[in-house]
């Protein structure tokens, strides 16, 4: 994980006044932890609070949310401690919870994290649908961005604030189930999460005999930017679009949106309900979740002549970038990564395509299973916390469309492959070879230029 970046006009240097509200968060803190009883409140979270004279009440009783414990300092401030799920963890320590007054009236929240530091900037909603950010809600932080003070304005309508949209397992559904709309979209129950929440999945296509693309998301709970732009990379795949059309005459999409559910549901910031990081879970499968997605991986496989072409997996970083597994001469299609990442750089010329192609090569994350085991092309795509939300959709469509083009350029899977394509009129400079490479996928080794 990247060092955290803070910007100065947003998260200042440390004040006299933070420090003084620091040294009471620290003394909290100690009492609290020198208490076994309050150390297990906080690893569960989900606590209501009510201010001393009833005036300010504040919860994070709803999916998503995440506070472990609150404490009055005085009457208008709250110290909030916020810790994860199980300890060591990733610091992607997320918080979420919604607040009420009684009066028009501006509080401080401390926000204290146990076991992280300050990562993902106040996000704020007047209904818990419709979010806006909210940087200006920071006032001060200290320089470990372990505690970080909130100037919040309150009244008698609630308010909620998180560390980024909050984006349920029950809002994913809805979306899901509008798909299913539509003639060529079908879900259905893959697995089951430790907890027995559903982990589902949509095939989108129009072909009785298809290849294939596999994307799934939401692995860790807290990256919602990946979410979303997996989920306009999967409207354009379902859309009535040209390219949409032709694709989903030859490919089917298979898409797990939340590999994660109880996570997810929860609040935390890595783990399942039994505290495993799923992303590290994919030499191992000792979880539910990452079996059942493995499962629908092999069938792809095992199909008949069926063919698995491509592996995303969505997630949330702090920039922009793909992530791929080191050269593997023997993938399929080889060398495709990078005509697409070339393709989406030439549509978005004033946007930064960045690709990392050596990341956690030797963790047990799902691309370097994909690449290692099945031989099949995969990626990580990852989409900034702060990246601005229409960039995210207008990118996430771009990407989609580019890589149908360039998958419907592709032998058909019971063509002769040994047979040279005939080359286009016209040169294609942002078409570089792809390389059917011959023991890994049908028939014999083949070049489409």
């Amino acid at each position: 994980m990247r060092s955290l970046r803070r910007n100065p006009s947003v998260v200042q240097t440390l004040t006299e006044s933070f420090v003084v509200t620091a040294a009471l968060i620290l003394v909290i803190s100690v009492s609290l932890q020198t208490n076994a009883a309050a150390e297990g409140n906080l690893r569960r979270g989900g606590s209501d609070f009510q201010s001393r004279n009833g005036d300010i009440s504040i919860t994070s009783d709803f999916p998503g949310g995440r506070m472990n414990q609150c404490t009055q300092i005085s009457n208008d401030t709250f110290a909030m401690t916020i810790a994860p799920e199980s300890d060591p963890i990733n610091d992607s320590a997320w918080y979420a919870f919604r607040v009420q007054s009684q009066r028009e009236q501006t509080i401080r929240i401390l926000l204290h994290y146990v076991g992280g530091s300050h990562r993902y900037e106040p996000k704020i909603s007047r209904d818990g649908e419709t979010w806006q950010s909210a940087t200006e809600l920071i006032s001060s932080a200290s320089n470990s961005g372990q505690d970080v003070e909130l100037r919040v304005p309150v009244d008698s309508k609630p308010l909620w604030i998180a560390g980024q949209e909050l984006l349920s397992t029950d809002e994913i559904s809805q979306w899901s189930n509008q798909l299913t709309k539509l003639p060529h979209v079908d879900k259905k129950r893959i697995g089951r999460s430790v907890q027995g929440r559903a982990v589902e999945q949509l095939t989108i296509t129009e072909s009785e005999n298809p290849d294939y693309v596999f994307l799934i998301a939401r692995q860790h709970p807290p990256e919602v930017t990946g979410a979303i732009g997996m989920v306009h990379f999967v409207d354009a795949l379902a859309s009535e679009s040209e390219i949409a059309q032709q694709f989903r005459k030859r490919f089917a999409a298979l898409v797990v949106p939340t590999v994660n559910p109880d996570g997810v549901h929860h609040g935390h910031w890595r783990c399942n309900a039994n505290g495993i990081d799923l992303n590290r879970d994919w030499s191992h499968f000792t979880q539910p979740e990452t079996r059942a997605v493995r499962e629908q991986l092999l069938e792809c496989r095992r199909a008949g002549n069926d063919r698995l072409c491509l592996f995303v997996d969505f997630h949330s970083t702090y920039d922009d970038v793909f992530y791929i597994p080191p050269q593997n001469a023997r993938v399929f299609p080889a060398g495709f990564t990078r005509q697409w990442f070339a393709s989406i750089q030439d549509r978005f010329p004033g946007y930064n395509v960045a690709v990392d192609d050596n990341h956690n090569a030797h963790r047990s994350t799902s691309k370097a299973w994909v690449d290692r085991t099945l031989g099949v092309t995969a990626v990580t795509y990852e989409f900034g916390d702060e990246t601005d939300r229409e960039t995210i959709k207008t990118v996430a469509t771009g990407a989609a469309e580019e890589m149908m083009r360039l998958l419907l350029a592709l032998p058909q899977k019971n063509s002769n492959l040994t047979q040279q394509p005939r080359k286009p009129a016209k040169p294609q400079p942002l078409n570089p070879e792809i390389r059917l490479v011959s023991g890994v996928s049908d028939g014999e080794e083949a070049i489409l230029r």
